[in-house]
């Protein structure tokens, strides 16, 4: 009976360390909740501004933030990201450094009717979670305390796979569309260990997956000789409707039965395994102001409802859920564009930005802000429209007060940008 107690107990307890003694041992803390952390998607052009580029037409890189930029573009496009990020995790009593590698995204853009019609498909994270937790406490069955250190490790979030198209309405006006197929798969791994021999040290795995559509819909604008001769000024929104997705929930452990080891299912037979995770509504806009073909900076606002969405596998879990706000500015020089440029530091564009995240998580009565530092670096091809960026990232995530985590962050990112040349020509112009 006491095996099945503490079974019971542990398969209620909730999986994010706040309100206890914890201590994060590698991955992100804050990631534990929910579905993970929001995971920005970059366009592969304006990675090193940190921005998601729904304002600015690079017709050299696919733009993964704005579905009306699918039609103006007249190269056929492709990339894929990758990400390696270094955090320093501290409570201010204890610290622990973590690596973490990601593929960001993949992309095609192919124009069907140059300039005029193009579609894309494409894969992209929406959240991450990648955790590994050691919680301390104690609990009294019979009335006498027993300590306990539980282990919790998780990876998963949730991902995107998203087909869509982009058509220029005019000159200055476009719009498009995206149909998605919505991912989540959340892994958890729980080892409990006891100072009591009495006490068996338990072991079971806890796991949730379901799938659901969503859509995106975008707009871009543009104008000519906004403040002086030849400048340009381009505005760009997107939303992303929110998705509800109803997932499964399962619980087993490696139990001896008839001699053999086998997985086990822990939940009872009328238990409630589905749950509700939802995706919130977000919306994005940006300006970008180009004096000139050799400069161009931007803005960029972005909000997402998490405070509205509902994690029903545990509510304790979903109270923590806030408004997000993403603010951003970034810069690019492209000094190749010059007439009769020359020289080695001529034939790259450079790109730098800052922004500021509230962050999605209220703990504590304390919002998990994040402020990153952006620089980037786009190295070209001298015989195809093609290029290779690389960014890299620094800044710092949540706070130390009220023994919370507080994690500084390194990130570095590199982009293959494939243009026209690297695939088969569009057949229509």
């Amino acid at each position: 009976m006491r095996c099945l107690f503490f079974s019971l107990l542990f398969l209620m307890l909730p999986l994010s360390s706040y309100g206890q003694e914890s201590e994060a041992r590698s991955g992100s803390a804050y990631s534990s909740i929910g579905l993970g952390n929001p995971a920005d998607s970059f366009s592969a052009g304006t990675v090193g501004m940190g921005l998601s580029g729904v304002s600015v037409h690079d017709p050299y890189t696919a733009n993964s933030a704005n579905p009306a930029l699918w039609g103006v573009g007249p190269y056929t496009q492709g990339s894929i990201v990758f990400g390696l990020q270094r955090y320093n995790a501290t409570d201010g009593l204890e610290s622990t450094v973590y690596n973490q590698f990601t593929v960001n995204q993949f992309q095609l853009v192919l124009p069907v009717v140059r300039s005029r019609f193009g579609i894309s498909v494409g894969f992209f994270p929406t959240t991450r979670s990648n955790f590994d937790l050691g919680v301390e406490g104690s609990v009294s069955p019979d009335g006498e305390p027993i300590d306990y250190f539980n282990r919790i490790q998780g990876s998963g979030g949730g991902s995107k796979a998203e087909l869509g198209f982009g058509y220029r309405l005019s000159e200055s006006l476009a719009a498009g569309y995206a149909a998605s197929v919505h991912f989540a798969s959340l892994n958890r791994e729980i080892n409990t260990a006891f100072d009591s021999e009495a006490f068996s040290n338990l072991a079971y795995s806890e796991n949730i997956s379901g799938r659901a559509l969503g859509h995106r819909f975008g707009l871009y604008g543009r104008t000519s000789d906004f403040l002086r001769n030849r400048d340009e000024v381009s505005f760009g929104a997107s939303v992303s409707l929110p998705v509800t997705i109803e997932t499964e929930r399962s619980v087993s452990a490696f139990r001896e039965t008839q001699n053999d080891f086998s997985s086990v299912d822990l939940l009872p037979e009328n238990f409630d395994r589905n749950c509700e995770v939802q995706i919130p509504l977000e919306f994005n806009l940006g300006l970008t102001y180009n004096p000139g073909p050799l400069f161009n900076l931007s803005l960029e606002y972005q909000e997402q409802l998490w405070g509205q969405t509902r994690y029903s596998l545990d509510s304790d879990q979903e109270n923590y859920l806030a408004d997000r706000s993403k603010i951003g500015m970034g810069a690019q020089f492209h000094p190749y564009r010059r007439d009769g440029s020359g020289g080695f530091f001529s034939g790259f564009k450079y790109s730098a930005g800052v922004t500021y995240d509230t962050g999605h998580l209220m703990v504590e009565d304390e919002q998990i802000e994040t402020l990153m530092f952006h620089t980037g670096l786009g190295i070209l091809s001298r015989r195809t429209p093609s290029s290779i960026d690389l960014s890299f990232q620094f800044g710092f995530r949540g706070t130390e007060t009220k023994n919370l985590v507080k994690e500084t962050m390194w990130g570095l990112k590199i982009s293959f940008n494939l243009a026209e040349g690297m695939f088969v020509r569009s057949r229509f112009q």
